[in-house]
């Protein structure tokens, strides 16, 4: 097999605190560690060790980086194939902010130009409400108060076909230790929220506080028998340790942006069954297999995955 390499725009919308970049670094680092951590246990072990990952992290917040047209552009020179959204303490639908409006901006054009449908986007958290703003739908502030910590995501039939993994495909053989078929748990840090899903998009995941935790939008050329995405999102953090919830609570408790009750909840949960979520298994490897599709760029009307 041909050895691959996967390019990524990592779009960095944050600053982990202070105790989080002294044990994990940045979140270049962390979203970097956690593509790589997933891609060594994807479950084809050739496709994992013949693929390649490149990751370029671009400070929109401080710095209103960007990636260069050159290199978004099809056939481009060491172009990229993806652009990953990151979390974010900000709030998505803060109109006041002033790098939110340029990157809503921004993502619309990329997502809405047929010159970028060779790219795929994905969006974690505050990246996930972004990709909906852009899209032409909505984020706010929940009413149902904070989900910290490991959730249960319930999966839709939708979301089955993506969240649920069973190892070698062809032999159908379950995959050790991840979640069964209904439910996907992933590490949670949110109170803003996506109501109601965008156009055109299809609902992967939900949980009894919040209705929309993961949507797909399809490629134009996408078929049911060879479903290819060009969007994917996930309200959760799968990146997220329970190291780094734990330093999140502390950092967050300590300012009284959460209450006692809300702490001692999300203590609770952070560790989830004792390993955090499922960030690193079978979400990782969802986000992997949307970063492996092949898109043809000319031809809009086959598809070779």
């Amino acid at each position: 097999m041909t050895k691959r390499t996967i390019r990524v725009a990592l779009l960095i919308n944050d600053t982990p605190v202070p105790a989080v970049i002294r044990e994990d670094g940045t979140y270049y680092d962390i979203y970097k560690r956690w593509l790589l951590q997933s891609l060594s246990t994807y479950p084809d072990p050739i496709i994992a060790k013949n693929t390649e990952l490149i990751i370029d992290g671009y400070d929109v917040v401080d710095k209103r980086e960007y990636p260069t047209e050159e290199r978004l552009l099809p056939n481009a020179k060491d172009g990229y194939d993806a652009v990953i959204l990151t979390g974010s303490k900000h709030t998505a639908h803060d109109s006041t902010n002033p790098f939110i409006p340029p990157l809503v901006s921004f993502m619309r054009r990329l997502t809405a130009s047929p010159q970028y449908l060779h790219l795929k986007f994905i969006g974690i958290c505050f990246g996930h409400q972004i990709l909906s703003l852009a899209l032409g739908g909505d984020c706010v502030s929940g009413q149902n108060g904070w989900e910290v910590g490991v959730y249960g995501c319930d999966l839709t039939e939708e979301g089955k076909k993506w969240w649920t993994w069973t190892g070698d495909q062809a032999e159908k053989k379950e995959v050790a230790g991840q979640g069964g078929d209904d439910r996907v748990y992933v590490e949670q840090m949110h109170r803003d929220h996506v109501p109601s899903l965008p156009p055109s998009c299809h609902l992967l995941l939900s949980t009894q506080r919040y209705p929309v935790h993961s949507f797909i939008k399809y490629y134009p050329a996408s078929l049911p028998q060879n479903p290819v995405a060009q969007i994917l999102t996930v309200q959760g953090h799968p990146e997220f340790t329970p190291e780094i919830v734990d330093h999140v609570i502390d950092a967050r408790s300590a300012t009284g942006i959460f209450d006692e009750n809300v702490t001692k909840e999300a203590r609770r949960r952070a560790g989830g069954k004792g390993h955090g979520g499922e960030g690193f298994g079978r979400v990782g490897w969802s986000v992997w297999r949307v970063l492996l599709q092949h898109i043809p760029v000319q031809d809009n009307n086959s598809i070779d995955q």
